[in-house]
């Protein structure tokens, strides 16, 4: 054999090793792909602000901060876009060079759900079985319900009766899930830095201090209270929230009603004169007040009846950390009926409190005069929880604060069935009383409680008023309901595709306007909670 044919040869057979390599690392990626991980896009913002569909970055001159936007099918009205930080009622000063930013890219874990029982509050990935082909075939939600449970959703919170249990039991999330979805309702320091500059006067700021002699601003966005006797700093409820309003959905027509909400985050740095300050933050919404402490020996959290103040509940632990000119960060959380308190980073104190469905709607929507009449829950359901009344008492040091934050948790709001409930797909004789147009969306009432039977699940949107799931959805696909199962609004767990399990190419957007999606957040690289 000539030099020449044993080069060519040579040439052949390296060819067909590339070759052969190509195809078997393409067959692992066929393999892996479908079974082990695989990206999607997101869409839609019925998951914002945890995941973020298609949306603009809007940035304020006077606050300096940026709210993201999400963006519907239909050409954005820009009119609606508010300096929400400062008010809902501030418009904002016209954005130059908006870029569309592109849905979040996130990978799903495909393996988990074949093998383990999905975790409630997991963000799965399941194909829709309303309509489980084309670009509407994959959704996204959270899972708060798990095979064999009843739920009830009460007051924005979940509630679930497991298989045997003779009651419910509110749904508690888990820490780093918790922590994941809380939604800004006000900070202090995102306040105008030239509020005479505004198209319209400024408020000023939602917490007002009594004696209105003794408080100064301090700072941007920051307190000085100069008294070691009694003062408050309360929170002006003629201002828009806590309720479950979202910047997100700016661009939207508005939500009507707006519910109040009283599961909440408050973090607050405290920096006292001297180690005598006894500093408190209270509560007054589901006819009881709702109490966190902290003084120079104890810090803790407690609840009582209003019109029962020697009823009280306590957690008290001692505390040593009260220093003069030292900052205490306080947070102070009231979620899913549960109180808890963090002092500088550290656990101090927990409370919880376990009502029914029942309970929390007569001590919620019933005036305390009617609590013991037997208020039907049905009539109790379509009434509006009042705005919580909230409050700081500070006495013994003077003291400055320089931050206040407020955030709100999840609100799952209650609503009716629409007609697309109806019209995609024609439900099952024994089911359509359950699909009937302006009934009580799933869960929402009562009479709409969902039980669960083995292998179904009920998934929710974080982004509720946005969000079209298992509350709304009607029949099954005639396919689905044939060959999987046909109860409406519930997901098979045939159709669960995988665990959401991390974003990584977030909201990409082009360099220059309209241009590609190429560039990710990557400061908004995450792990999915």
């Amino acid at each position: 054999m000539s030099k020449q044919q044993k080069t060519s040869a040579t040439t052949t057979a390296k060819v067909i090793e590339l070759v052969q390599s190509l195809l078997v690392a393409f067959s692992f990626a066929l393999i892996f792909q479908g079974f082990v991980i695989q990206s999607f896009v997101i869409p839609t913002g019925s998951m914002a602000p945890t995941l973020l569909g298609q949306h603009w970055l809007i940035e304020s001159s006077q606050t300096g901060m940026t709210t993201t936007v999400g963006l519907g099918e239909t050409r954005p009205d820009t009119s609606r876009l508010r300096d929400w930080q400062i008010s809902r009622d501030h418009r904002i000063e016209p954005q130059d060079g908006l870029r569309t930013r592109m849905g979040d890219r996130i990978v799903v874990a495909k393996s988990l759900y074949p093998f383990f029982m999905p975790d409630r509050f997991d963000v799965a990935v399941f194909k829709n079985p309303t309509i489980p082909y084309g670009p509407s075939a994959n959704y996204i939600k959270r899972l708060v319900g798990l095979p064999g449970e009843s739920i009830w959703l009460v007051d924005g919170d979940v509630f679930i009766q497991e298989r045997g249990d003779d009651r419910f039991h509110v749904a508690r999330k888990p820490r780093h899930v918790q922590n994941s979805v809380w939604q800004q309702v006000h900070d202090t320091q995102s306040e105008p830095i030239a509020p005479d500059k505004l198209s319209r006067a400024w408020k000023g700021s939602p917490w007002i201090g009594e004696p209105d002699a003794d408080w100064t601003a301090s700072g941007h966005g920051g307190f000085r209270c100069d008294t070691k006797d009694p003062s408050t700093l309360t929170w002006d409820r003629s201002q828009p929230g806590p309720d479950d309003w979202t910047a997100y959905n700016m661009l939207s027509p508005e939500l009507r009603p707006q519910y109040s909400v009283s599961d909440i985050r408050i973090e607050a740095t405290l920096v006292p004169d001297d180690s005598s300050l006894d500093a408190e933050l209270l509560m007054e919404v589901r006819s009881h007040r709702f109490r966190f402490h902290v003084d120079g020996s104890t810090a803790g959290v407690s609840m009582w009846p209003i019109n029962e103040p020697n009823r009280i509940v306590e957690v008290s632990e001692p505390f040593s950390g009260m220093k003069p000119g030292h900052p205490l960060r306080l947070e102070c959380i009231h979620s899913d009926q549960r109180l808890s308190l963090q002092i500088n980073g550290v656990d101090i104190a927990e409370l919880e409190y376990d009502w029914t469905p029942y309970e929390r709607l007569v001590r919620t929507m019933a005036p305390i005069s009617q609590q013991d009449s037997g208020v039907p829950a049905a009539t109790l359901s379509h009434r509006l929880p009042p705005k919580p009344s909230i409050w700081w008492s500070f006495e013994g040091s003077p003291l400055t604060i320089p931050r206040i934050r407020m955030d709100r948790d999840l609100y799952y709001r209650p609503t009716m069935l629409q007609r697309m409930s109806r019209v995609w797909n024609e439900p099952a004789e024994e089911h359509r009383e359950a699909v009937r147009l302006n009934k009580p969306a799933a869960g929402t009432h009562p009479d709409t409680v969902i039980t669960l039977k083995d292998d179904q699940f009920f998934v929710l949107g974080d982004n509720s008023g946005k969000s079209l799931d298992g509350r709304l959805w009607g029949a099954p696909h005639p396919f689905v309901a044939t060959q999987i199962d046909d109860s409406p609004f519930i997901v098979p767990r045939d159709l669960l595709i995988g665990k959401a399990w991390m974003v990584y190419y977030p909201a990409p957007h082009s360099p220059k306007a309209g241009g590609m999606g190429l560039i990710p957040d990557f400061g908004s690289l995450r792990f999915i909670r």
